[in-house]
């Protein structure tokens, strides 16, 4: 635990430094880790033989357009990641099991590429920093406080066949976390009270669906971790797959509901 919390610590200051600091550095640090999480991604269904060049080429397209171009470039962004796993898949040909690497190479690439391509559409609203901040130590906290609940109070198995270790108790301390987090950071962004309510609530509970949804991919293919880069947190995927799923409902809770 103390190692996790120190990562954590580390993890954090890093995250703040390169989300005030914007500019080709945010984008920069944002493309590696959504190549390395993609990375990762293809390791874990490697059994069922995805297609790495449609994958990472989808991420890259997908991100360079939410930071150079609009959310319409995203769309086609993953339109290209689409047309590109099927001509590959019509390069491999008839062969048994080539419809499933298409899908699940196009599982991997909209997964990662959307969520992180979300982080870069967010830093670019007029409260950029501060919508980023929100979202990344909003989900974070409620991660941190599942986590911590969970271990010294948790008795009731929330989803016990996709991860017997989350409880009901540490989804309750994470959710109200989350949202009591995002409130307080409310004080210091454009949002009125209600609009971060509102999103506090969004992010307290998009993070645990894209947690538990890491969850069954391991468990389907028979992993603990994504990978091993962040001490006492695993991969990139395992410490960003609660964000990937926040970061875009916050974006369009933000852009969609509340117009900003």
């Amino acid at each position: 635990m103390t190692t996790r919390i120190v990562s954590g610590v580390i993890l954090a200051a890093l995250a703040v430094a390169v989300i005030v600091e914007g500019g080709g550095v945010y984008f920069a640090v944002v493309l590696l880790l959504g190549l390395l999480a993609t990375a990762e991604y293809l390791r874990l269904v490697r059994h069922y033989r995805p297609l790495p060049l449609a994958a990472y080429a989808g991420v890259a397209f997908m991100l360079a357009e939410a930071w150079f171009g609009s959310l319409q470039g995203v769309f086609g962004a993953v339109c290209a990641a689409v047309a590109l796993a099927m001509l590959l898949g019509l390069a491999k040909g008839p062969k048994p099991g080539v419809t499933g690497r298409v899908a699940v190479t196009l599982l991997g690439a909209l997964w990662v590429g959307l969520g992180f391509a979300a982080l870069l559409l967010l830093r670019r609203l007029d409260m950029g920093t501060a919508a980023v901040l929100t979202v990344v130590f909003g989900t974070w906290a409620g991660d941190t406080m599942a986590y911590i609940t969970g271990r010294f109070f948790g008795a009731t198995a929330m989803a016990p066949q996709l991860s017997p270790k989350k409880t009901w108790e540490g989804f309750a301390g994470g959710f109200l976390s989350t949202v009591l987090v995002v409130v307080f950071a409310g004080l210091y962004t454009p949002l009125h009270p209600g609009e971060s309510l509102l999103l506090g609530l969004a992010i307290a509970v998009a993070g645990p669906l894209g947690d538990l949804f890491e969850s069954l991919v391991k468990r389907d293919v028979q992993m603990k971790d994504s990978g091993r880069g962040i001490p006492g947190h695993g991969g990139i995927l395992d410490r960003f797959d609660a964000l990937l799923w926040a970061a875009v409902v916050s974006y369009f809770v933000l852009v969609a509901g509340l117009g900003y």
